[in-house]
């Protein structure tokens, strides 16, 4: 599955980083619903977006290049 088209790749780029923020937000919704304060669900959903856009980012590349 090459993948040497610009457009192509800031595609994907864009759908992982949506999937990635909606990830986010879930955490964020979940850790806040459990009563954790404003900070802490905070960071957990600034965690879990850098760690699946990393994540998909990362598949990506693997199995396009």
């Amino acid at each position: 599955m090459r993948n040497s088209d610009t457009s192509q790749r800031g595609l994907w780029a864009a759908i992982v980083m949506v999937g990635a923020l909606a990830i986010g937000f879930a955490t964020i919704g979940l850790f806040w619903s459990t009563g954790t304060q404003v900070s802490g669900a905070l960071g957990a959903g600034g965690a879990a977006f850098l760690g699946s856009a990393t994540l998909g980012i990362t598949l990506r590349r693997f199995l396009t290049d």
